[in-house]
């Protein structure tokens, strides 16, 4: 989990992003006294809320434990296993949770740990109440200000080391111990935060919950499923403190194992500290387990060194009879041994270089009464550092494997790739092309059919105006060949005739007019008695082309509406006229005109007193 218990003197707190599967208790919510305000930070291995204690009106951080890997959250309350398989680790560590609280409510005045009040289990998991702390973090001051001087660090390492040994003691361990989990106070006192990553320390028990670490700061073992121990935590506040020293992470403990880049203190020897404290971090960051002090007790008195060992002395193994004559360095590693330097011998070996300070760094000091042994242990190589080489090696191989197999589909993939562009760049052109020609035999076929309109409309308009020539020409012959309406006056001899409401003039077949006045006018005054209606259907034409009509004319005695009287009411207007003496009977006159004209020339009628019958005779003849 992150920095879960920290907050700001006077200001509230910010959430973290989530980025887990489960869902936070809401404000409002309480668990036993406790009523939750906010969520301070949430991790792996569960949540940590701002809450306040309702009884002594505090304000209070609690952890829950909800690991994620194996537990949900349902009804927005209550923890679950994720599955029955899960259920025995997912109860396992809530066991070791609830012991966890238990065993850290129990370290009262622990210096340099944060205070546990209480823990309790509710919702199917288990709570731990702690003191809410305020500070910054020792990232946060290094991030800030840059390197520690030699009193800051002395201020923060020793009350650690107390703290830790005796979280050790009670058989716990913190195994995420970095700049990011230690809080200071405004005067730079330390507080080991955040012990979400400690788990007892169960022989055996190498679940995927219990791994645990951060690059940098945790111990090769951490990467592995060798045993832990005080020895990992060392590591851990060891690249704490070189990181408060330098300014920088030291190298990851898996890098190291394949290549050590680590350059020691005692080399870099920075200005101010103490050459023992130097020794004593080269020391805890040996990335071998047993190559590093194996408890707090025994590492303190290298931390506490106040000067280095002479580069030409000579380390060997070996009990004395008599107490050492000369004792240069306290071992801190095996029982008390003596080392011994010959007055007059002159230095046979070279000059020792900096592995020296890792040899003197991982001496530990047992002190025995009066008398004592100077050792440096002669090992064979380290099983558990043989193991997690091996492993490291291992993984180092499986990832260039790794990496050629996915250079080789990465290949194989851009070659399908390339194949399937290919493929689909010659569908696109033939796509296209079929495109193309679809477009154009459209285009055509669009173009044909405009044209088959265009002729189409041009047939349809000829025709239709062709049919409406005929039709004006019939409508034309039609009406040039019935004219009908009732009479108006006579033309300028009788057998001409104008109708009301039709231009021209009608002339009558089969009559030939005589000039003269007094005819005319009797007939003009029969007819301008009262309403006569004339119906006329052409008949013949003159040479000329003038059209003759033989025309109907109403009785006397026909009846109104005069327009439909039919022919049985009507006289024939020409042969009236031939029989009364108006009109004379023309040359191609019916035989019925011809008789008529007879009867009015044997009875003198009108016209027959004028003319001269010889004369009219010799008319025909020509």
């Amino acid at each position: 989990m992150n920095d879960t218990i920290k907050s700001q003197p006077g200001d509230q707190a910010s959430p973290l992003p989530p980025d887990v599967d489960y869902v936070a208790l809401k404000p409002g919510q309480t668990i036993g006294r406790y009523e939750i305000l906010a969520v301070l930070g949430q991790g792996g291995f569960g949540i940590t809320y701002r809450a306040r204690d309702v009884q002594l009106d505090r304000e209070v951080a609690i952890k829950e434990y909800l690991p994620s890997a194996l537990a949900v959250r349902q009804d927005s309350a209550t923890v679950l296993p994720r599955s029955t398989k899960m259920a025995d680790d997912f109860g396992w560590g809530r066991d070791r949770f609830v012991t966890e609280g238990r065993t850290l409510a129990s370290l009262h005045r622990v210096p340099a740990i944060v205070h546990v009040f209480d823990f309790l289990e509710a919702n199917g998991t288990a709570y731990i109440v702690m003191e809410l702390l305020s500070g910054e973090t020792l990232e946060d001051r290094i991030s800030r200000n840059g390197r520690l001087t030699p009193e800051e660090v002395d201020r923060i390492l020793w009350p650690l080391l107390d703290g830790l040994e005796q979280v050790h003691s009670a058989g716990f361990l913190h195994r995420d111990i970095k700049p990011a989990n230690i809080l200071l106070d405004a005067n730079g006192n330390p507080t080991l935060i955040d012990f979400g990553a400690s788990r007892a320390a169960m022989v055996g028990r190498t679940a995927a919950m219990t791994a645990i670490f951060t690059p940098g700061y945790a111990a090769a073992e951490q990467m592995t499923s060798a045993k832990q121990g005080p020895w990992s935590d060392i590591y851990g506040l060891a690249a704490t403190i070189y990181h408060a020293i330098t300014g920088k992470t030291p190298p990851n403990a898996f890098d190291r194992m394949l290549d050590d880049t680590y350059e020691p203190l005692t080399k870099v020897a920075p200005a101010g500290f103490a050459p023992g404290l130097l020794a004593g971090v080269d020391a805890g960051l040996a990335v071998a387990a047993r190559d590093r002090p194996q408890s707090i007790a025994g590492w303190r008195p290298i931390l506490g060194m106040t000067s280095a060992p002479e580069a030409g002395a000579t380390v060997v193994m070996g009990k004395e009879s008599a107490p050492p004559t000369t004792v240069s360095r306290v071992s801190v590693l095996g029982a008390p041994t003596v080392v011994e330097r010959p007055a007059t011998a002159p230095s046979e070996e070279p000059k020792k270089k900096t592995g020296l300070w890792i040899a003197i760094a991982a001496v530990v000091l047992l002190a025995l009464g009066g008398g004592g042994y100077y050792a440096m242990a002669t090992r064979g190589p380290d099983p558990e550092m043989v193991k997690a080489k091996a492993a490291a090696e291992s993984a180092e191989a499986e990832r260039r494997k790794a990496q050629e197999e996915a250079e080789k589909l990465r290949a194989e993939r851009a070659e399908q790739q390339a194949k399937a562009k290919a493929e689909q760049d010659a569908k696109d052109r033939t796509e296209a092309q079929r495109k193309i020609e679809e477009d154009a035999l459209r285009k055509a076929e669009a173009a044909f059919a405009e044209k088959k309109r265009l002729e189409d409309e041009a047939r349809q308009k000829a025709e239709a105006d062709e049919a409406a020539r005929k039709k004006a020409a019939e409508d034309a012959r039609k009406a040039a060949e019935f004219a009908a309406g009732n009479f108006d006056h006579f033309g300028k001899t009788l057998n001409l005739i104008v109708l009301k409401d039709r231009p021209g003039e009608i002339r009558l077949q089969g009559a030939d007019s005589v000039d003269d006045p007094d005819i005319h006018k009797l007939a003009v005054n029969s007819l301008a008695e009262q309403t006569r209606n004339l119906r006329c259907r052409q008949t013949d034409r003159l040479t000329d082309g003038t059209p003759l009509y033989r025309c109907l004319i109403t009785k006397r005695t026909a009846k109104e509406p005069l327009a439909d009287a039919p022919d049985s009411d009507r006289d024939d207007v020409a042969l009236t006229f031939i029989k009364t003496g108006l009109l004379l009977a023309s040359c191609d006159a019916p035989r019925s005109y011809s008789e008529a004209e007879d009867d009015a020339r044997a009875r003198k009628l009108y016209l027959w007193g004028r003319v001269n019958i010889a004369e009219y005779k010799r008319r025909c003849a020509r």
